[in-house]
């Protein structure tokens, strides 16, 4: 059976540069930051009080109360995306069978959070509520978009640590392409912010310490970066066959052209380039695509030392000579690293390039490092007139996703 063409036709975003696509984007291209100080009374005695939360959000605006009592921050963020990205496509509008509308939206650190001050009334005060159990399921998210919509088409949560809203999307993508699916919303989200969490990451001795200079402090390929700034949000993603597309008549944002996965086999914490070049190289060929191709790669990025150096070594593995004249950004010093968030999130703004013919800026890379040499944009946002974007997602315990966009060609 022939593979069926698919693309994006709805777009969302909870993030830190804004909750609404144009404020994300016009932020992004201006290279500001979203990485503040934690203010929160509970993170007052904590080492690393900055962090990537999502700005201009009102939890009243989107849910009544009991109904907030009852969600996740991170499946509040989902919905919030997700309600964006179903009005962009006019996926509500006719044209769409609902019960056959499947939601893959990945959360891999969500039900952590939502689930630490249960735990924390449990061992402190000996009690426990219903509530749980619902609230803190990882495929909350999903599920709450679900109902909310009434989409009753398969649904499901991929989790694949840092790298799960890629996946997502990749699974939705190849679903539709071989005909299983019409139409889905796929994504991630996630947030980190309650004080185990933060603890928790904190132990890992990952987290960077200019917590007296928020907006600074996660430089990706930086000669001077010192660990990743926690960031949190939601990117949802409408995706659909080419054919749902045009009988309803909406418009295409970009096609979807490739995905790409593996595991590195090797570490739960530690990277290793054989996995991820793997992926990477799996991911153009599913697209088509030559690495000549390829003038524009959104890495993960994450401003660790290991992470940076490992990747500027994929890249080089799998576009050979091509990596020299390819534009590389990292996204996180602006956002900071949103988990599962992350990967969708990198994915919309991949979209928007090809849309704009424009890249965002690598922002905070100040001091050049002998092993990170490629072009990582770092003098402000640059003009773009390739047809294709990589984007890359790579994760703890070794997961990787790659998906790769393209200017929609009917």
């Amino acid at each position: 059976m022939s593979k069926r063409r698919v693309v994006v036709t709805g777009m969302g975003v909870a993030s830190p540069l804004g909750c609404d696509v144009a404020s994300f984007w016009r932020r992004l291209l201006a290279g500001e930051s979203g990485v503040v100080a934690l203010e929160d009374p509970e993170f007052a005695s904590f080492p690393t009080r900055i962090g990537a939360r999502v700005q201009g959000y009102v939890p009243a605006d989107h849910f009544e109360v009991k109904e907030a009592r009852r969600t996740s921050l991170t499946s509040q963020f989902a919905v919030v995306a997700a309600t964006q990205a179903v009005a962009q496509a006019h996926l509500l509008d006719g044209g769409v069978d609902r019960q056959e509308t499947a939601v893959l939206i990945g959360s891999a650190i969500g039900g952590f959070s939502a689930s630490d001050h249960f735990y924390r009334d449990f061992y402190l005060k000996g009690r426990a509520g219903p509530l749980i159990i619902p609230v803190s399921m990882n495929s909350g998210p999903a599920a709450n978009v679900s109902i909310r919509f009434g989409l009753g088409g398969p649904l499901f949560n991929v989790d694949g640590a840092c790298a799960s809203g890629t996946h997502s999307i990749g699974q939705a993508f190849q679903m539709i392409r071989s005909g299983l699916l019409d139409v889905a919303l796929a994504g991630g989200a996630d947030s980190s912010f309650t004080l185990g969490v933060m603890t928790a990451w904190s132990a890992l001795r990952v987290l960077s310490k200019l917590t007296d200079e928020p907006a600074r402090a996660c430089r990706p390929f930086s000669a001077d970066r010192d660990g990743i700034v926690l960031g949190e949000g939601a990117g949802v993603l409408v995706l659909e066959s080419e054919e749902s597309a045009r009988r309803r008549g909406a418009e295409v944002l970009a096609e979807v052209l490739g995905y790409g996965a593996s595991a590195d086999c090797h570490s739960l914490t530690q990277p290793s380039p054989e996995g991820p070049t793997r992926a990477l190289r799996k991911a153009i060929a599913d697209a088509s695509l030559r690495p000549e191709q390829v003038g524009y790669v959104n890495a993960h990025g994450t401003g660790t030392d290991w992470n940076d150096r490992t990747e500027t070594t994929v890249i080089k593995n799998a576009l050979g000579e091509q990596a020299r004249r390819t534009m590389v950004v990292a996204n996180k010093g602006a956002l900071g690293h949103g988990i599962s968030a992350g990967g969708a999130l990198e994915l919309i703004g991949c979209v928007l390039t090809l849309r704009d013919r424009v890249v965002p800026p690598t922002i905070n890379h100040t001091v050049p490092d002998p092993e990170c040499d490629l072009d990582y944009v770092t003098g402000g946002a640059r003009a773009y007139e390739g047809d294709f974007a990589v984007s890359n997602s790579f994760a703890f315990g070794g997961s990787n996703a790659v998906v790769v966009v393209g200017r929609y060609r009917p």
